[in-house]
């Protein structure tokens, strides 16, 4: 079995492990970048990239790519259950996840950091209680990786949080997504222009209640071929599983009953197979460090309720961890109280104790998700006054 000495192994290469490392190779760190997956590939996801993530994006200096690859949205049409409208300001890149997932780790390799796809971590190494590595399987073959820092961005099924004991029972309520692409959806070209001038629409309806399913268009032919993202949340308060079977009959349903859907889907065709996925939520408020360890993206639960933008607070935790992991190289202080202390102290991090109100307020906003007529009444109030809307997708 053989060993190899490095400062830095990020274990996952989504966006949120590609940003860490690119910050980290950016700096001068060395960091190997390990996923069990080669990319391009596909995950569920809505699409949506954010003015935070891009921010993101351009001080790693890969903003003219994402331009390229995606549709600019600039507002969004919110739909209730009776079929009240209302037009909003919004503004969001749709760009495919498949493309946006390539170009981040793409970025990170020409910073520096190394790249190994098809390399699957089975364990977390452990010396006189500190974790100072992993153990990966790849090609057949098993081998060993030291390092000073591990960072675990491996998603809501983390094995590191697993292996470090900081992974909390599953809630008993969970909201489970599904996504797939369609191509031929009709956008009104009144609102939906060009590359750079489009619209996305988010649909409340009784039959994904409590959840909602969403329009996006997606990438470089968003309008032009009517590519989009189509997809649905919906919140299992009853701790219940669902399988695939029970989601796409609920879709069924809506695009059956909603001639909305139908005058903008009707004629669109199905292109992808339907991905599904489990969201995990920052009010689990779970440790996200160990002795060696810092836990990043979907792996610490930092995403916000009703937040539909999960990857911005992904690209948030990922520049706090390597702002943390630079602080810890420097004063060689890899405890889990300094990684702790460092990581929640970052501003640009989400500390659940400090967001403890403005999670109460979220938490509420949710619920009216179980309620149809509420939603309705919600979205009558957002038409005649668009700031209700524009503070609500603030938060």
């Amino acid at each position: 079995m053989n060993s190899i000495e490095r400062d830095v192994i990020i274990i996952g290469a989504g966006p949120a492990g590609s940003i860490c490392a690119s910050y980290l190779a950016k700096a001068g760190v060395d960091v190997l970048l390990l996923d069990k997956d080669y990319f391009p590939r596909d995950k569920a996801c809505g699409d949506m990239i954010t003015e935070n993530v891009a921010n993101h994006v351009a001080k790693l200096e890969a903003a003219d790519k994402l331009d390229k690859m995606s549709v600019f949205v600039n507002q969004m049409l919110f739909v209730s259950n009776s079929g009240n409208e209302a037009l909003i300001p919004f503004e969001c890149y749709g760009t495919r996840r498949r493309d946006f997932d390539k170009l981040m780790v793409e970025t990170a390799i020409s910073w520096g950091a190394e790249f190994r796809p098809g390399c699957r971590v089975t364990g977390l190494i452990r010396e006189r209680g500190s974790i100072c590595g992993v153990t990966v399987t790849s090609g057949g073959i098993e081998s060993e990786i030291r390092c000073k820092i591990v960072i675990g961005a491996d998603g809501a099924f983390s094995l590191a949080a697993k292996e470090a004991g900081l992974m909390k029972e599953a809630p008993a309520s969970m909201s489970i997504g599904m996504s797939a692409y369609f191509e031929g959806a009709r956008f009104d070209r009144n609102i939906a222009i060009g590359q750079y001038s489009a619209y996305g629409a988010v649909f409340f309806d009784e039959h994904v209640s409590p959840g909602y399913i969403w329009v996006l268009p997606s990438g470089d032919g968003g309008v032009l071929r009517g590519h989009c993202n189509v997809g649905m949340i919906v919140d299992y308060a009853d701790g219940s599983r669902p399988g695939h079977e029970d989601l796409e009959q609920r879709f069924r349903q809506w695009m059956a009953s909603s001639t909305r859907a139908a005058s903008l889907l009707g004629d669109a065709k199905q292109i992808s197979p339907w991905r599904r996925g489990k969201l995990t939520y920052l009010t689990q408020d779970m440790e996200k460090t160990a002795n060696g360890l810092i836990l990043i993206g979907d792996a610490a639960a930092v995403m916000q309720p009703l937040r539909g933008d999960g990857l911005s607070a992904a690209a948030d935790s990922a520049r706090a961890a390597a702002d943390t992991a630079w602080e810890a190289l420097k004063d060689k202080d890899f405890s889990a109280e300094f990684l702790a202390k460092t990581y929640r102290g970052n501003p640009i991090h989400m500390d659940p104790a400090a967001l403890r109100d403005r999670l109460k307020h979220r938490r509420l906003i949710r619920e009216t998700l179980f309620d149809p007529a509420s939603v309705d009444r919600a979205i009558e109030n957002i038409r005649k006054d668009l700031s209700i809307g524009q503070e609500l997708l603030r938060d």
